[in-house]
């Protein structure tokens, strides 16, 4: 019987080959959510938009002392802090904000553009230790004026795509 046994597990290694094997679709990731700031559901004050590479971390509203802002938190890529906070700084001036004087504290830097009653606060900071090869070489953060959603779209409530995500037992929006 042993023999049998064999005979039988050598044709079947021999033979798997011709069934059940799986076809190849060189698709090997998954659909990534399109981009928080591209989608237009939270867009920038009048239309800013940002020439930056970045990925957007969070994007959320709270209270301050002077009512509700948001807070859009974000991670720059390629290019240094200087350049980064120019290309911000730039982002807003292009649709009329005005900028105010930088601040310095060796962490980051910090600046505030207005336009009418409106104002962005931009903090740009760089990652300790990045070098040219470093993708990604620092963070800012944008304290913006709270906006609602601009469209009725299902990718608007999706925090994978808004980077909205909901506080503790908060529904998302």
């Amino acid at each position: 019987m042993g023999g049998v046994a064999t005979v039988v597990v050598l044709v079947l290694l021999l033979l798997s080959h011709e069934f059940g094997r799986a076809e190849p679709t060189n698709n090997y990731r998954p659909l990534l959510p399109p981009d928080a700031l591209a989608t237009g559901c939270f867009p920038l004050p009048d239309g800013a938009q940002l020439d930056l590479p970045h990925q957007i971390r969070r994007d959320g509203d709270h209270a301050t002392p002077d009512g509700e802002r948001r807070e859009l938190r974000g991670q720059y890529d390629l290019v240094d802090r200087d350049e980064a906070l120019a290309r911000i700084v730039g982002a807003f001036t292009a649709v009329g904000f005005t900028e105010g004087p930088r601040e310095d504290d060796g962490d980051g830097v910090a600046v505030v553009l207005t336009k009418g009653d409106q104002s962005v606060r931009a903090l740009v900071t760089e990652l300790p230790d990045t070098s040219a090869d470093t993708l990604v070489r620092g963070e800012f953060v944008l304290d913006l004026p709270v906006v609602a959603a601009a469209q009725d779209d299902p990718v608007c409530s999706d925090p994978k795509s808004t980077k909205r995500w909901p506080e503790k037992g908060e529904a998302t929006r």
